[in-house]
């Protein structure tokens, strides 16, 4: 993978200031996983600015597994690289990070992509899964038939919140609908321990392919146990909260799923990477509710970092108030659109 000069990030060439505010988004429908259901969302705009131009980030957290950074603690991150030229080495938290990160990026590079690529160019695209969200069995069919339709061959479903044999029905029924497609699910954690194994065994009988955090984050042996005994493959998300990369040599998942607004910034989503790589661990990166602002930045670095990879981004119509951005679907994929 290509890597970031966190160097450049660190020591700024000319004097910056920093500036934040608060946006409140509102989704076109409600985004429903077991954790409940949304229907708007705080996110916090991180601007760093120089003699040339403006650059923008995007600090957004994720209900029930972050909270969300206060006025004070904004206040105090934007002062404190504004007085040290660029990052510290102490990170900030991680969403902060993350909007710190992006818009010191591209206040490096104003008026221009983050990085050169072809994608940030408009000249490839991203493959991007489809996912579905949690709602009636009649709607998530109708939804997973749309995404065949536009040409998606991995369907992601939320599960957990309807009774588990409702969704095996589900999966066995796409699975035998759209034979050509990759099925993978996303529990957020919500399996018992006891029963995730058995749960396991199910999803891999309905033709399931992978499956992310089926158990709540923290419970280290236990998911040890399930990754290694597991039929299905599994994905890593919400245990990298909080944690080092060197949790996974004790782990041992088949995958992680990176999420760079919770795993502790851009900086941090590389080293994920790079540790993941050197254990034979499948990676990609999940987008976690951002608005355009935040996804271009992820767009950016994933086709910077890992070009040609299918990743699980999302694909810039979640809201109401964010409609329009650089980053629009195309088919089965993202493109940067020239604005």
């Amino acid at each position: 993978m290509q890597l970031i000069d966190a160097a450049a990030l660190m020591h700024f060439p000319q004097p910056i200031r920093l500036r934040w505010q608060r946006r409140v988004l509102h989704f076109k429908r409600p985004a429903a996983t077991s954790r409940g259901a949304l229907t708007e969302r705080s996110t916090y705009i991180i601007e760093a600015e120089t003699s040339d131009g403006v650059g923008r980030g995007e600090c957004c957290t994720m209900p029930g597994l972050l909270p969300e950074p206060t006025p004070d603690e904004l206040d105090y991150w934007c002062n404190r690289i504004r007085e040290n030229q660029g990052l510290t080495e102490a990170p900030a938290p991680s969403p902060i990070q993350f909007g710190m990160e992006c818009a010191l990026m591209a206040a490096l590079r104003p008026g221009k992509p983050r990085w050169d690529t072809p994608f940030a160019h408009g000249e490839t695209g991203i493959p991007i899964h489809h996912l579905i969200w949690m709602d009636s069995i009649d709607h998530m069919l109708a939804a997973m038939q749309q995404g065949i339709d536009a040409g998606f061959r991995c369907l992601k479903m939320k599960v957990g919140a309807l009774p588990f044999a409702d969704e095996l029905q589900l999966l066995r029924h796409a699975h035998a609908a759209f034979p050509e497609a990759e099925l993978r699910v996303d529990a957020n954690g919500a399996f018992a321990p006891q029963e995730a194994l058995a749960k396991l065994e199910a999803l891999a009988t309905a033709g399931v392919s992978l499956i992310e955090q089926p158990i709540r984050h923290g419970q280290w042996q236990k998911m040890a146990e399930l990754c290694n005994t597991s039929p299905l493959p599994i994905a890593l998300d919400e245990e990298l909260i909080g944690n080092t990369p060197e949790i996974l040599e004790s782990i041992r998942p088949q995958a992680i799923v990176i999420k760079p607004s919770l795993h502790g910034g851009l900086l941090a989503a590389q080293n994920w990477a790079r540790k993941a790589e050197s254990l034979g661990i499948r990676w990609w990166v999940n987008s976690a509710l951002e608005s355009q602002i935040g996804l271009t930045a992820l767009a950016e670095w994933c086709a910077y970092a890992a070009p040609g990879t299918m990743q699980g981004l999302g694909k810039g119509n979640l809201f109401t108030d964010d409609a329009y951005g650089p980053i629009q679907l195309a088919g089965n994929r993202l493109k940067m659109q020239q604005i």
